[in-house]
């Protein structure tokens, strides 16, 4: 990167290197090594100048402000310094309209990125890439800033330590526990059981099974008691052969003690 009256711009082929291009053939072993080294050095600045481009945080460098000015900057030809992309050009390439490059450059401009010559109105504006040292310490200054607050933020999850913190415990709260409420329980009011109404069992409760006439032929029938489900895969087994004689059940008993649906309900359905 060249660094000129506090401005930085990036280096293009010498005037003497370029008059001689036509015999570029004919070239001497060291001027052609030294136009690779020239060459090498132009990529570079290049790429930084991008990167600088895409951390500016500038309001008018938008999304489509950048990307318009990336474009610009990969039309720089090295060995002509040559940097006019026409308006059409630039639309085509971005998928933009000719009027939102029209009114976005001369954003870019005052931002401070480029300067721009007006050589008619049939003819290209020539752009030359310049941004000046105090933009881009600033652009450095807050990329380091935010660097150091990651690294912080990092290193502070390093060491927080989850026991050390009570979730429960907030600035300026009362002692009293919010998961409590005065001493309630919910499950009782005025002594009632939400189980019982008017001294009947609910509906679909364990307690009406033995009630439920519609599930049991006959009261004298065995009952059976949630308990006695198995839970574990590895009793299934021994449970189905012992409760439920008629073999042509048994498939439908596993998947159902499989998938936690197993009754007793059903399973005095299964077993009559």
């Amino acid at each position: 990167m060249i660094e000129s009256d506090g401005f930085y711009s990036i280096p293009l082929l010498p005037r003497e290197i370029a008059a001689r291009l036509k015999d570029k053939a004919d070239w001497p072993a060291d001027l052609r090594n030294e136009y690779k080294r020239l060459h090498a050095e132009y990529t570079v600045s290049k790429a930084e100048f991008a990167m600088w481009i895409r951390r500016d945080r500038d309001s008018r460098m938008n999304r489509t402000a950048k990307a318009i000015l990336l474009l610009v900057l990969d039309c720089l030809n090295f060995d002509t310094g040559r940097c006019d992309p026409g308006h059409q050009f630039i639309a085509d390439e971005l998928g933009v309209s000719v009027r939102t490059v029209e009114r976005t450059i001369p954003r870019i401009a005052a931002s401070g990125w480029l300067s721009i010559t007006r050589r008619g109105k049939t003819t290209t504006n020539y752009y030359r890439l310049m941004v000046s040292r105090e933009k881009i310490i600033a652009l450095l200054n807050f990329t380091d800033g935010l660097r150091e607050q990651r690294a912080e933020e990092r290193e502070r999850r390093r060491y927080f330590r989850p026991e050390d913190s009570d979730p429960t415990e907030m600035e300026d709260h009362s002692d009293s526990d919010p998961t409590t409420v005065r001493g309630h329980d919910p499950t009782e009011m005025a002594d009632h059981d939400p189980t019982e109404m008017a001294g009947k069992p609910m509906n679909r409760t364990f307690e009406d099974e033995p009630l439920n006439k519609g599930s049991c032929s006959d009261s004298s029938e065995v009952t059976y008691t949630r308990e006695s489900i198995p839970v574990h895969e590895a009793h299934f087994g021994e449970w189905v052969r012992k409760n439920i004689p008629d073999q042509t059940r048994h498939r439908e008993a596993f998947r159902l003690l499989r998938e936690r649906k197993m009754t007793p309900e059903i399973l005095r359905r299964l077993a009559a």
